[in-house]
């Protein structure tokens, strides 16, 4: 145990004196005997009892010895039994069960339990009186401890160590060796970086600095005076104790000891690291009077030394890794050198085809100008059939020949064409004839004016396509303020101008629009291919229901016109809507996937969109055209 030598002094002097007190009451009997004292005691009240009870035996008083016996026995617990006999043995008196109770001593002798007192009748023997004491109950440790001696052994014990301990501590303070050191001298020591110490030829602390003291841990009072060796040093090159120290050598040896390693181990497994000095101190006569050890502590430096290796070495795996992957960077700068002559060569490849891609490109470009062409004026000459065809049968009607034999009538009866008129059968009726002839000539005229009126816009519509078409590649198109409302109704007329002929209900939802800027010709383009497309849905679908609606409007807080065309045809599946408007693409088997195409692309360069939308096969579709909401007055 790390006890101080100022507590093993005190110790000893307590053990000392315990010792001594020990010694004297062996030679010279210091402690009285408590059991000889007892046994004299109860030998002498025996004697006492044997004298008084005789006395009254040679009275003849048994009763009063009876008596007398029962009353002591009473009055004193530790008797046992009491017993009066005569020489002959026969008992005279006895108290308790003294026959069973009674040991005799050996030799006749009393013990301290059991005595017996000779009883004389002049010079003769007369009887015995026997007293059989009580055991003490006490173990033998309460013995002990109950013990006087005992107690008093240990109360001196005690605060003789105190005393002792006290009186060394101030003893060794004026004794400190470190005290006769000047104070400056001692600064000095302290203020050294490395801890000095400064032992005696038994390898026990004379003096040591603060540096030491920090580096192990204890105080100097702890240090001074132990065994330098007793801190359980370690050398570098072996992990067990050292059996020689470097300044126990220097002292035998009387030569110094320069940089010696050692370990002291720390807490929590810890150790610091010193590189160990020592140089014997001698007098005058060359004889060793202890040493100086220096203590430089390279805990930190060691630690530093560690990280500095494992960090070299993880930098000389680094560069063996470096130069690893330099050699990898070359033979991919190889590779890369012979892919790059590839790609050369892919790249003038790439441009030939390039090349030959751009004229396809335009081919094809020129091909889908002339489908939309096609596409677009085949829409319109499908309406101008239909107006020839009214046209045809407005002129074929009867009306004309019917007139002409008029004529002949009148030609036949110009001499009498009066009386032929007022008195003739026929000539009466020939002027509420000529009447009705007038009338339908009249609705025939106006009928054929707007067939011809309708060929005209159309053939103009046709003529615009055509141009719009032409002038694809230059920027912008011609713009013009037209009504929005006008526009829808002149491709429901172009697109569908017999609705009645296929049984189709036309329902017309128009809302408030003002007057936009707009490409009227792109814009009709589209909405003829929208309306047419729902006319021929509606016929080849089965169902009898037919109505096409056509509604017009501006959603809340939209900078669009929004023109919706919706059918009650056989709708779209979900799986076509997202492809509809691909070039190609189309569900009718006569259908050749351009319209609805070309319409697309006319509303995004009109800065709009064109949207679809159904519930599913059999429901019917809708289709939106967004338009700029580009007002005339904000334009000008």
């Amino acid at each position: 145990m790390n006890v101080s030598p100022l507590v093993w002094i005190s110790f000893g002097l307590t053990s000392l004196t315990l010792s001594v007190m020990l010694a004297g009451d062996a030679l010279v009997d210091l402690v009285p005997n408590h059991d000889r004292q007892d046994f004299e005691y109860r030998r002498d009240v025996a004697e006492a009892l044997a004298v008084q009870y005789s006395a009254l035996a040679e009275h003849h008083q048994l009763e009063t010895i009876k008596l007398s016996m029962e009353r002591f026995a009473q009055r004193n617990k530790e008797i046992r039994s009491l017993a009066l006999l005569l020489q002959s043995g026969e008992v005279l008196a006895q108290v308790g069960d003294h026959t069973r109770i009674w040991v005799q001593p050996s030799g006749g002798a009393s013990s301290l339990e059991f005595i017996q007192v000779p009883i004389f009748a002049g010079n003769q023997s007369w009887g015995v009186l026997q007293v059989a004491f009580r055991k003490a109950d006490l173990s033998q440790s309460e013995r002990f401890l109950n013990d006087p001696w005992v107690r008093f052994l240990t109360f001196v014990g005690v605060t003789g160590f105190i005393g002792y301990l006290v009186f060394m501590k101030r003893t060794l303070r004026q004794l400190d060796p470190s005290g006769i050191v000047p104070t400056r001298v001692k600064a000095a020591l302290d203020a050294l970086t490395q801890g000095v110490v400064m032992i005696d030829t038994r390898d026990l602390i004379v003096l040591t600095n603060e540096t030491f003291c920090r580096a192990v841990g204890k105080s100097v009072t702890a240090l001074i005076g132990t065994d330098l060796g007793a801190m359980a040093w370690k050398s570098s090159d072996s992990a067990g104790a050292l059996t020689v120290y470097p300044w126990t050598r220097a002292i035998m040896d009387k030569q110094p000891q320069d940089n010696i390693s050692l370990f002291l181990p720390g807490e929590a497994g810890a150790s610091k690291k010193f590189i160990v000095t020592t140089v014997p101190i001698m007098d005058d006569g060359s004889t060793v009077r202890g040493a100086l050890v220096s203590f430089h502590d390279v805990t930190e430096l060691d630690r530093a030394n560690s990280q500095l290796k494992e960090a070299n070495n993880e930098l000389e795996a680094s560069r063996v890794q470096i130069l690893q992957k330099n050699q990898e960077l070359e033979v991919t700068n190889t590779n890369l050198h012979i892919e790059m002559d590839h790609r050369k060569k892919a790249e003038a490849e790439k441009e030939k085809l390039y090349q030959q891609l751009m004229n396809a490109s335009r081919q094809a470009g020129m091909a889908d100008v002339a489908s939309s062409v096609l596409h677009n004026v085949g829409n319109v000459l499908n309406s101008i059939n239909v107006s020839t065809d009214t046209l045809l049968k407005t002129l074929k009607k009867p009306m004309v020949g019917d007139v002409c034999r008029i004529a002949a009538l009148f030609s036949e009866h110009q001499d009498n064409l009066q009386s032929f008129l007022t008195a003739d059968p026929k000539g009466k009726q020939i002027p509420s004839y000529l009447g009705l002839v007038a009338e339908s000539l009249s609705g025939s005229h106006q009928t054929i004016q707007q067939e011809l009126d309708s060929l005209v816009k159309k053939v103009d519509h046709i003529k615009q396509v055509i141009m719009s078409q032409q002038d694809i590649a230059r920027a912008g198109s011609i713009r013009e303020p037209v009504s929005v409302e006008d526009m829808m109704e002149q491709a429901l007329i172009m697109a569908m101008p017999e609705p009645e002929k296929y049984h189709i209900q036309v329902v017309r939802d128009y809302r408030p629009i003002p007057a936009i800027m707009t490409d009227r010709h792109q814009v009709l383009q589209v909405l003829v291919n929208l309306i047419t497309n729902a006319k021929n849905a509606m016929i080849e679908h089965s169902d009898s229901t037919r109505c096409l609606t056509l509604r017009l409007g501006v959603p809340a807080g939209s900078a669009f016109a929004r023109l919706e065309v919706i059918d009650t045809g056989g709708g779209i599946k979900a799986e076509n809507l997202q492809k509809l408007f691909a070039q190609g693409f189309t569900t009718r088997k006569a259908g050749h996937g351009l319209g609805l195409h070309s319409s697309a692309i006319v509303a995004k360069n009109l800065g709009g969109a064109l949207q679809a939308h159904s519930a599913g096969e059999g429901q019917g579709a809708t289709f939106t055209l967004d338009l700029p909401l580009v007002l005339v007055e904000a334009a000008a």
